[in-house]
């Protein structure tokens, strides 16, 4: 699978959906909010057209996305301890 580049449109629908989770942040605990995105993802993965993409190549797209979330908010924790 070939990598494509966030857009700035990619960064500020990312920043959005940040915001909205931060507004439930104390009403929810984090296993909660996990949960109810991870239920959107899987309503994204299956409104997908089967013949322009595979359950395979979907699953795909979200654990190398997955991975880059992680690897974002390592260096964002290293960067906010060494700030401190």
């Amino acid at each position: 699978m070939r990598y494509t580049a966030p857009s700035n449109t990619h960064f500020t629908l990312r920043q959005e959906l940040v915001g909205v989770l931060g507004r439930y942040q104390d009403t929810l605990c984090p296993a909660e909010l996990l949960a109810v995105s991870s239920q959107l993802v899987g309503n994204l993965i299956a409104l997908q057209d089967e013949t322009r993409m595979s359950p395979e190549t979907a699953m795909e797209i979200v654990l190398q996305n997955i991975e880059e979330g992680n690897r974002a908010a390592i260096v964002d924790l290293e960067e906010a301890t060494d700030a401190a």
